[in-house]
C-alpha cells in the first residue's frame, strides 16, 4: 500500500504519516523497487530521440525521451557535453547509428554533439521554440518603437494593453466589423490598428512582416516558405537580426522541423510534472531519491498499469 501511495505525488512525509511509519521506511520501499527496473541499460536506443533539460536539484539536468512513446528514456544529474558525451558513447557505436532523428531546442548548447554522437541521425528543431524565438525578437522590437512614443498617446497605449495581437495570425485579426477597443477609446477594426502601429517604423513593419512569414509556414508545415523567408530577410538593425541568424545558421536543421513530426514537446510535459514532484517534496538534496521518485511515477507505474490491463 505504502508503494501504491508513492506512486501518486504525495509527500514521504504524508505518506509516513498516513501508514504510520518513518520517513525513511518510506523512502527505502520506493528505493527497493526501483532496484527491480534496469533502467540504465546500454544495449538499445529508439529510433527518435527528443534532447531537453530542467532545473534539478540546484543546476540544470539533462533529460532524454522516446519521441515514438513519449516516455522518460534518461535524466543526466548534469547538462554538459561532457556528461552528455560520456553517456551516450556507453551505448554501442552500431546502437547508436540506428537513430534517426534527435529534437532539441534551437539553443541547446549540446546541438553540435548529435552528429558525432548519432552519425545517422537527422536534427529536428522544435517547432514551438523557432516560433518563440521570433515572437520574442517581435516583442523587443515593438518595445523599443514605444520607447520613442508618448505613454499618453493611443498608439502607445494599444501596444502595451493589446501587444498580444502582434503575435497573432495576420489573418485572424477582423478586417470589416468595428470593435471597441479601450486601450485606445474608439471603435476600430483590429486590422486598422494594427497598420497604424506598423506605420511608425519600416523596421517595426518589416519584422511584423518576416514574423507572419515564418509562423504562417510552421503552422502550414511548408519548408519552402520558411527557406524563402530566412533568405530574402535583409538586417533591420534590431533584435529580429540576431534570430533570423541563428535560424539560418542552422537551417538545415530547422527546415526538418516542417519535414518531420518529431519534437521534444512531450519532455515540456514531463518536466513540468517533475517540478511538481520536487515542489510536492520541497526539493530534492539526494539526487538518487530524486530520481527514483521521478521514474516510480513516470516510468514504473505506467509499465505495471499497462501490463494489469493487459
Amino acid at each position: 500500500m505504502v508503494l501504491f501511495e508513492a506512486f501518486s505525488n504525495c509527500s514521504l512525509t504524508d505518506i509516513a504519516r498516513r501508514f504510520h511509519v518513518a520517513d525513511k521506511t518510506v523512502q527505502r520501499i520506493i528505493d527497493e523497487e526501483a532496484a527491480k527496473y534496469n533502467y540504465h541499460q546500454k544495449l538499445w536506443l529508439p529510433k527518435h530521440l527528443a534532447f531537453d533539460e530542467f532545473k534539478a536539484t540546484n543546476k540544470m539536468s539533462f533529460i532524454w525521451g522516446d519521441g515514438d512513446r513519449h516516455q522518460i528514456g534518461a535524466i543526466l544529474p548534469s547538462r554538459t557535453a561532457y556528461a552528455i558525451t560520456k553517456y551516450f558513447e556507453g551505448f554501442p557505436l552500431s546502437v547508436r547509428q540506428q537513430v534517426q532523428t534527435v529534437s532539441l531546442d534551437l539553443n541547446a548548447g549540446y546541438i553540435n554533439l548529435v552528429p558525432r554522437l548519432f552519425p545517422n541521425a537527422k536534427i529536428v528543431v522544435d517547432r514551438f521554440h523557432i516560433v518563440q524565438m521570433v515572437s520574442t525578437a517581435l516583442n523587443m522590437v515593438r518595445i523599443q518603437v514605444m520607447k520613442g512614443l508618448s505613454q499618453r498617446s493611443k498608439e502607445y497605449r494599444f501596444m502595451k494593453r493589446e501587444w498580444k495581437i502582434f503575435l497573432k495570425d495576420f489573418n485572424e485579426l477582423e478586417t470589416i466589423k468595428p470593435t471597441y477597443h479601450t486601450s485606445v477609446g474608439y471603435y476600430e477594426t483590429t486590422v486598422n490598428l494594427v497598420a497604424k502601429c506598423l506605420d511608425l517604423s519600416p523596421e517595426f513593419r518589416a519584422a511584423y512582416e518576416v514574423y507572419q512569414e515564418i509562423i504562417g509556414a510552421v503552422r502550414k508545415r511548408d519548408a519552402s516558405a520558411l527557406a524563402a523567408a530566412l533568405e530574402s530577410y535583409r538586417s533591420l538593425g534590431n533584435r529580429m537580426d540576431q534570430s533570423i541568424k541563428t535560424l539560418k545558421k542552422y537551417k538545415r536543421q530547422v527546415i526538418n522541423a516542417l519535414r518531420y513530426e518529431y519534437s521534444n514537446g512531450f519532455l515540456e510535459g514531463i518536466n513540468g510534472i517533475i517540478k511538481k514532484i520536487k515542489n510536492t517534496a520541497y526539493g530534492y538534496t539526494n539526487w538518487n531519491n530524486f530520481i527514483n521518485r521521478i521514474f516510480l511515477e513516470r516510468v514504473w507505474f505506467r509499465a505495471k498499469s499497462s501490463k494489469a490491463a493487459a
